[in-house]
């Protein structure tokens, strides 16, 4: 008797849901978890290049906190390259370089 009965999992109910509410769970998932990007004065901005150009000529440790595509990024260590012309930073992190472009980067925070 239990061998006539066969169960399909998840593709029976695919036909019941809509193709409108099968694309708006999609979004609601990318959506879930996104930080808006803040937005700065030149105070602001000002302070922030303040903060990269100190912790580069210390060479101390730095905190980057980074926005890219509704989430925000921390890397730790120090800023090896602070190239204006490309508009790049590289952090020597424990486990790399990692290039940032500036225009992500939300708040440095010098460790020392």
């Amino acid at each position: 008797m239990l061998d006539n009965i066969r169960d399909r999992g998840t593709k029976k109910w695919r036909g019941l849901m809509l193709t409108e509410h099968v694309q708006a769970v999609k979004d609601w998932k990318e959506s879930d978890g996104k930080v808006e990007r803040p937005q700065f004065d030149e105070w602001e901005l000002e302070s922030i290049q303040l903060e990269l150009e100190l912790a580069y000529k210390r060479q101390s440790e730095a905190k980057v906190s980074t926005w890219r595509k509704g989430k925000l990024i921390t890397y730790t260590g120090k800023i090896s390259v602070l190239d204006h012309r490309l508009s790049l930073i590289s952090i020597e992190g424990p486990f790399g370089d990692d290039k940032i472009p500036v225009v992500d980067v939300i708040k440095v925070q010098s460790m020392d």
